[in-house]
């Protein structure tokens, strides 16, 4: 779900270290009434961190209740091996997160892959990578790709081949149904809306599949997991003409002002997570919200370069400037 934009539209709720604040941590942690919203242009100073507190940023893709479902149990991990209380602030978009980790009012924050991608363009030096989330499937990855494909049976081979067909994308807000296929075509010196007889824009990834498979239209764009939901489902009837590079799933990052000592510890911690991982009071880290409804279950660390397939991406589709 996405969210219109709002300046400084921030949901917050204490997530306490169990045993920092005796008989009041476990209320406070759990207690999603804890949370209220900042006005407009509301001074948020006071959110700066102390040598306590940590404020964590995420966009609130779900509803209040899910998203302190999923993210709750994290953070008060992380806060126990650390020694730190966190704060999670509910945002409307990245590019509030954004903002506010620059000003300092946010530490750290679980990101948009797209919205890192600026800050590398702009050599921006107050944001800085902490790790990548490996998402919940059977092998866990950090990564994935798209495809564009056809039917079996058809005789394109190459992007060049699907000159004067009918081609299905996702719809214009899709990375993997829309921009990075746009970036491939670009690179080979395509322009979709002039290539193809016609262009459709089906609105899910599955409509796309279908559309392949029933032969409303020629090819089309989707992800590698739906792409093999479908193969599977029609008896391995599709084949993939081009593939985009690795697309790197969410980063965290630090903002202004965060030390290197946090962001290691942080870090450290993220990597050693694994399903056994609990809390003092025997509740796992990762959550079955967090991973089967937001689909986080590890981290990993790479160099920034990682993203490099990013920010090719915003620059190939024109998306590579802070006002997009």
């Amino acid at each position: 779900m996405r969210y219109k934009i709002c300046v400084t539209a921030v949901f917050t709720v204490v997530c306490l270290l169990s045993g920092l604040m005796p008989g009041l941590s476990q209320a406070l942690a759990n207690d999603i009434s804890t949370r209220r919203k900042i006005a407009p242009g509301e001074n948020t100073d006071r959110f700066k961190a102390n040598d306590d507190i940590i404020n964590f940023g995420v966009e609130a893709l779900e509803s209040k209740e899910v998203m302190n479902k999923a993210f709750t149990p994290l953070l008060n991990y992380i806060g126990e091996k650390i020694g730190k209380r966190f704060i999670i602030n509910y945002f409307v978009d990245d590019k509030t997160i954004l903002t506010q980790l620059l000003r300092g009012s946010i530490q750290i924050a679980h990101f948009s892959s797209q919205e890192y991608a600026r800050c590398l363009i702009k050599h921006e030096p107050d944001i800085h990578y902490i790790a990548t989330v490996c998402n919940s499937t059977k092998t866990p990855s950090d990564f994935y790709y798209g495809y564009i494909f056809t039917k079996k049976g058809r005789p394109a081979q190459t992007l060049n081949d699907l000159a004067g067909r009918t081609f299905a994308f996702v719809n214009r807000t899709s990375g993997s149904g829309y921009y990075y296929p746009l970036m491939l075509f670009r690179k080979a010196g395509i322009e979709p809306d002039s290539f193809f007889s016609r262009t459709l824009f089906l609105g899910d990834h599955p409509e796309v599949t279908a559309g392949v498979i029933s032969e409303t239209v020629y090819a089309g764009a989707t992800y590698d997991g739906n792409y093999r939901n479908a193969a599977e489902s029609c008896g391995n009837c599709l084949k993939i003409i081009e593939k985009s590079p690795p697309i790197p799933n969410e980063p965290w990052v630090a903002g202004k002002g965060v030390s290197k000592e946090i962001i290691d510890n942080i870090r450290h911690v993220l990597l050693l997570i694994t399903p056994e991982s609990r809390s003092s009071d025997g509740r796992p880290a990762v959550s079955t919200v967090l991973r089967e409804g937001l689909e986080v279950d590890s981290f990993t660390v790479h160099d920034p370069s990682f993203y490099q397939v990013v920010v090719d991406m915003l620059n190939y589709t024109g998306l590579n400037s802070f006002d997009n």
